[in-house]
C-alpha cells in the first residue's frame, strides 16, 4: 500500500465490557485497527476522559499504532464504557453509558485541513447522538472527499432524521440487513424487494455512488449505479460477531484505495470479516499469514 494514502475516522473510541473481560473498542477505532494491519495510514477523532479509563485506552490503542494525535482528552466527562451482552444467533446487545468523553467533540481548525486531504472520510450514526459531536461532524462532512457512512444503528441512539440527514453526505454506505429495512421505512420503501430499496436511494441521495449490504451468514450485496453483486459468506465457527462488520469496512475501503476490482475487494472483506467472527473481541492480534493458514485468503 502506497504510503500517500489516509483515512481519517471520527466517533467513538471505548472500553467493551465483555463477558471474557474489557476491550478496546468503538467502531471507528476498530476500522482503525483493521486499516494499519492493511497498510493504510489512518487517524482517529474522539475523545477520552482525563481518567484512569482513558489513560488505560490511550496505552492500548497506542500500542496498536494507530494515530491518535486527535483523540483529546478533556475534563469532566467521563472514558465510554460498554457493557457487550452475547445473545443467541450470534446477536450482540449493547448498553452504552450517554453523557462521555466522545460526545462533545468540537470542531478543530487543524482536524479540517487534514479531512480536506484524506482519501476517505468514515464515519457513523452513534457519535451523533448528542448535538455537540453531531454538529462537528456535519461541519466536517462539508470538507471530505470521500464520505464512508457505517450507520450502526444502537438503540435509542437514532432518528429518521438524524440518520437521513447524515445519508445525505456519504458517496459508500454501509448497511446490515436490518439496518436497510429500517431504512426502506422512512423512504416509503416498506415491504419493497432489494432492487426496488436501492433505486429509490440513488434517486433520492444524489452524491451516494455505492452502497454494501450485509447479511451475515447469507454473505454480501454490492449495490452501485453501474452494478449489482452478491457474494457468499465463508462459513465459519463463531467467537463473536463484535467489530466483524468494522474489520469488513477497512478490507473493503483498502481494497478500494488500492484500485482492486469490487468484487476482489469485497472477497477480502468477507475473509477478514470471518476471521474476526471466529475471535473474541473486535480486534484480535493477527497477521496476513494467519488469514493464510485458515484458507481465508
Amino acid at each position: 500500500m502506497s504510503n500517500n494514502k489516509k483515512v481519517i475516522c471520527f466517533g467513538e473510541v471505548l472500553w467493551d465490557n465483555l463477558p471474557t473481560g474489557r476491550k478496546i473498542g468503538g467502531a471507528p477505532l476498530n476500522v482503525c485497527y483493521h486499516l494499519l494491519k492493511e497498510g493504510v495510514e489512518n487517524r482517529i477523532i474522539s475523545q477520552v476522559g482525563d481518567d484512569a479509563n482513558g489513560k488505560d485506552l490511550l496505552e492500548g490503542v497506542k500500542e496498536w499504532g494507530v494515530d491518535m494525535r486527535y483523540c483529546k482528552i478533556v475534563p469532566g466527562h467521563p472514558t465510554s464504557t460498554v457493557e457487550v451482552h452475547l445473545l443467541d444467533n450470534n446477536k450482540v446487545m449493547y448498553e452504552i453509558v450517554e453523557q462521555v468523553a466522545w460526545d462533545y467533540i468540537e470542531v478543530d481548525p487543524e482536524v479540517v485541513e487534514d479531512i480536506k486531504s484524506a482519501d476517505v472520510f468514515v464515519y457513523g450514526s452513534l457519535v451523533a447522538r448528542h448535538t455537540v459531536s453531531r454538529a462537528t461532524l456535519l461541519h466536517y462532512l462539508e470538507y471530505a472527499k470521500w464520505p464512508v457512512f457505517d450507520v450502526n444503528l444502537r438503540e435509542p441512539f437514532y432518528s429518521e432524521d438524524r440518520i437521513l440527514q447524515l445519508l445525505s453526505y456519504c458517496k459508500t454506505l454501509k448497511v446490515n440487513e436490518d439496518e436497510i429495512e429500517i431504512i426502506a421505512a422512512w423512504i416509503n420503501q416498506k415491504d419493497k424487494n432489494e432492487r426496488e430499496i436501492l433505486i429509490c436511494l440513488f434517486d433520492r441521495f444524489t452524491q451516494l455512488e455505492e452502497v454494501i449490504i450485509t447479511k451475515g451468514a447469507q454473505g454480501v450485496a454490492y449495490h452501485s449505479r453501474q452494478t449489482e453483486m452478491h457474494l457468499p459468506a465463508i462459513p465459519v465457527k463463531v467467537a463473536d460477531t463484535v467489530g466483524s462488520g468494522d474489520a469488513f469496512l477497512a478490507a473493503f475501503i483498502a481494497g478500494k484505495l488500492l484500485g482492486d476490482p469490487v468484487d476482489e475487494s469485497l472477497n477480502k472483506a468477507i475473509a477478514l470479516s470471518a476471521f474476526v467472527a471466529t475471535q473474541k473481541g473486535g480486534t484480535p492480534p493477527y497477521e496476513r499469514a494467519d488469514l493464510e493458514a485458515l484458507k481465508l485468503l
